[in-house]
């Protein structure tokens, strides 16, 4: 086994942390890592409200089955121990054959099963918890929901409910890194999963991956894929059903297209000049979107010329970027746009023009959280639009299943305004831009959550009263410090570090994938790590807890007492 061997204690100007994870996937496996890398015997509490820790909700192996594709290869998922891999190919013939990895277990390039993600975590986990993986103590609790946070300048108590009792429990810090939010609207409306859909008419709203998935899993319930003679996938219908993706754009995803596993820097619109020219005033955009442009023409002028790149602005470049698209069918681009896909890996050649929007979707990524809002509102509306259809192309293989859908007549995809609503109809079934299905299921993806929706009640009141302090609207969410911190300049808040996706989206967009979930990971171990040198309380700190107590006003919650920020003036 090629795992990481034991840290050894470090000694020095450091103390131990007792520190509480709220949540055991994927997340909280990084953040685990990491803690035990650092070689200082913290005490760490895992509390995941499901009995599958690791696996994390998109990985469950209850919700998914083998034909449901990861949008990750494995040699761009970042390693915990062990690439995936090398985890892989050390499982048993009869475990690889039922993770769906039989034949591909070896290819880093290769799209495994999510549930085969889930058990890669899961297996992690179990050894992370081990004596032998670091000098970290560690407990874990499942079926264990948290009711409550109550942050306060000398710790942290979490309250949770564990198999009807109470628990409560302090902490020096706590990491948030529970997962999705509200369940999918679909859900909420129509009762529907792809798993639980029964009738014969579904809608599916969206048309990415998510939407690829339900297709699929309501194919293999109602017939199979086999391949015909020619080498084709085909599908074969047993029962009568049909699907309709329900799309603003009406475009399908594009399929993964071969990039090198190292690439030389970008030239113009690196994160530092993006750094220099965006600083939270009116027209950052438009000047950050120059670089991108330079940048973009110099990658692939033929691809300039046929934008016209040199007379797009911000607010036009999405439009001219996808009218192609927009104007050709979709199955039939899908179809063109998979060969195309397929020649690149075959021949380890990068599309210069995707492969450049890769790269700066990555630069950008560093200052969208400082943008104004009147440009966050129309980087939302276009550009981003074009850096999330690059970096969410899919698995061939997903592809191959969706043209064989439409190809048996069982597929279809529908523009539809997005200001139209769903209804339900006189014979009990659901009406949607006039058309009436039986189901309909949500498969648009995590929506980003405002604070008003965050699930620990005291937390919540602490966070929206310092929003509205700070003149911050609820809805925008969270906006972390460097290493995730709430607040550092709070003595409670600054024990509290969320990674929850959901309540950050708003500001960081871009931070849906698992690449991105162990960078937050070990930003957050870093920032405790400061926190865990061993100073003693200075006048300073003292001067700070007073500071803090004569701007805030006291909640009290039975036997204890929440400070809030005082609104101002």
């Amino acid at each position: 086994m090629s795992a990481t061997p034991r840290v050894p204690a470090r000694s020095g100007p450091f103390h131990p942390l007792s520190i509480a994870i709220v949540g055991a996937g994927p997340t909280a496996v990084y953040a685990l890592d990491a803690l035990q890398r650092q070689g200082v015997a913290h005490r760490v509490t895992l509390l995941e409200a499901g009995g599958q820790p690791g696996q994390g909700i998109p990985f469950n192996a209850r919700h998914n089955g083998a034909h449901l594709l990861a949008n990750i290869a494995g040699y761009e998922l970042p390693p915990v121990g062990e690439t995936l891999n090398a985890w892989a190919t050390r499982q048993s013939p009869q475990r690889q054959a039922a993770l769906g990895l039989a034949g591909t277990a070896h290819d880093p390039r290769a799209f495994f099963p999510r549930m085969a993600l889930g058990a890669y975590y899961a297996d992690q986990l179990g050894r992370l918890m081990t004596p032998e993986a670091g000098p970290c103590a560690t407990a874990l609790h499942c079926h264990a929901e948290v009711q409550d946070i109550l942050a306060r300048p000398d710790g942290v108590e979490v309250v949770w409910k564990q198999r009807g009792r109470r628990h409560t429990a302090d902490f020096d810090a706590v990491i948030v890194a529970s997962g999705y939010g509200k369940p999918d609207v679909g859900a909420r409306l129509a009762g529907a999963t792809a798993r639980t859909a029964h009738g014969r008419r579904v809608a599916v709203l969206g048309s990415s991956l998510s939407a690829i998935d339900a297709a699929v899993e309501l194919a293999v319930r109602h017939g199979h894929f086999h391949e015909a003679g020619d080498g084709t996938l085909r599908y074969a219908l047993e029962q009568p059903f049909a699907v309709t993706f329900l799309s603003r754009h009406g475009l399908l995803p594009e399929a993964d297209f071969w990039v090198p596993e190292t690439a030389p820097p970008l030239r113009h619109c690196t994160p530092e000049a993006l750094g220099r020219v965006v600083q939270g005033r009116a027209g950052d955009l438009d000047r950050a979107f120059a670089l991108f442009a330079r940048e973009l023409g110099e990658a692939d002028p033929g691809y300039a010329a046929a934008l016209n790149l040199e007379s797009c602005d911000v607010d036009s470049f999405a439009e001219r970027h996808f009218s192609a698209r927009m104007a050709a069918d979709p199955f039939a681009h899908a179809r063109a746009n998979l060969a195309e896909a397929r020649a690149s890996h075959a021949q380890r050649k990068a599309s210069p023009w995707r492969h450049a929007i890769l790269r700066l979707h990555e630069a950008f990524a560093t200052i969208v959280p400082t943008l104004a809002d009147a440009d966050l509102a129309r980087f939302s509306r276009g550009l981003k639009r074009v850096f999330v259809d690059n970096y969410a192309a899919v698995p061939h293989l997903s592809v191959v299943r969706l043209l064989a859908l439409h190809d048996a007549g069982v597929l279809a995809v529908q523009r539809v305004d997005g200001r139209q609503g769903v209804a339900r109809g006189p014979d009990g079934g659901w009406q949607i831009a006039g058309q009436t299905f039986d189901d309909v299921i949500d498969a648009r993806g995590q929506a980003p959550l405002g604070l008003e929706d965050f699930p620990f009640p005291t937390l919540r009141l602490h966070l929206c009263a310092q929003a509205l302090a700070q003149e911050r609207e609820w809805h925008e969410g969270l906006a972390p410090a460097q290493g995730h911190v709430l607040d550092p300049e709070d003595p409670a808040l600054a024990r509290v570090h969320v990674l929850s996706l959901p309540f950050l989206l708003h500001r960081h967009p871009f931070i849906q994938g698992l690449t991105e979930s162990a960078a937050m990971a070990r930003a957050c171990v870093a920032a405790l790590m400061r926190r865990a040198e061993a100073t003693p309380l200075s006048r300073d700190d003292i001067h700070v807890a007073l500071a803090w107590l004569d701007r805030t006003d006291p909640i009290y919650q039975g036997h204890d007492v929440l400070m809030v920020a005082r609104p101002s003036a």
